[in-house]
């Protein structure tokens, strides 16, 4: 009895695999194949944005803390956050941009979610890599000391970024106006995450309210990865990793939950 629950476990696990697999090779054309420079394109809109912001910081002589390099400290920054805001924008419009594929008995609306974070998670990572080799070329220095803790602030970002698109994407089943607000609320964090500034040049009082942001720790924990001991005062794994969780599971339940909502869309 129990084996044969282990092999129907096993099959069903295989097929959702491939499942996910084959919606991420569709949302991959889908996103780049259109583009004459295919998955260059994600490449060249993140240095783009990396780029503006390292002028800003050159024209106004901000340096990096610990001795990191500008370019490595701004993608310390941007990578969880592409990763993080990507998730739940795509997230939160894969059951109203992929409805027709809804009708096979093989797809839920978990793996058109699921396929879509994997997607941009490996796309960002990708990103990551050609960057800091980028950099090393145009004579910057990069240094990764601690590779498991990259690794960990990438997973962190990549669960937010999961749970909150399944959060939103509920939302959105229920009440369509949260496609409006959603933007919004981006908004206010990409200026209030770290993505270009550092905690330690911020008062006390500022520090504090920041601290509240499980991406702000994500930001510090993946610069903590290219120099040791970077932001450690300010970073709180254990709060990050509760944090995702939760907003993961409460992304699961309300994913479950919306599901009655889908007879509008089918």
């Amino acid at each position: 009895m129990i084996t044969g629950m282990d092999n129907t476990f096993q099959h069903a696990f295989k097929v959702q695999q491939r499942v996910i697999w084959a919606l991420m090779l569709r949302e991959s054309k889908t996103l780049f194949g259109k583009h004459k420079l295919g998955y260059l394109w994600a490449v060249i809109q993140a240095a783009f944005q990396i780029s503006v912001f390292w002028v800003i910081r050159e024209v106004a002589g901000v340096q990096a803390p610990h001795g990191m390099s500008t370019p490595v400290f701004l993608l310390g920054g941007f990578v969880p956050w592409f990763i993080f805001s990507n998730g739940i924008t795509n997230g939160m419009n894969a059951i109203n941009g992929n409805r027709a594929l809804l009708t096979y008995p093989q797809v839920s609306p978990l793996d058109l979610l699921m396929a879509r974070t994997l997607l941009q998670g490996a796309m960002q990572t990708l990103v990551l890599v050609v960057l800091l080799i980028a950099s090393c070329a145009m004579g910057q220095e990069v240094s990764i000391e601690t590779p498991h803790v990259i690794l960990a602030a990438l997973l962190l970002a990549l669960i937010l970024g999961l749970g909150g698109g399944m959060i939103c994407s509920a939302f959105n089943l229920i009440w369509p106006a949260t496609e409006q607000l959603v933007p919004m609320l981006l908004r206010i964090l990409f200026f209030t995450s770290g993505l270009f500034f550092s905690m330690v040049d911020l008062p006390a009082s500022v520090q504090g309210i920041l601290s509240l942001n499980p991406l702000t720790h994500v930001i510090e924990m993946m610069r903590q990865g290219f120099v040791s001991g970077y932001g450690e005062q300010f970073i709180s794994v254990i709060y990050a990793f509760s944090f995702s969780l939760s907003i993961l599971t409460i992304g699961l339940l309300l994913e479950r939950y919306a599901r009655r909502y889908l007879d509008r869309l089918i």
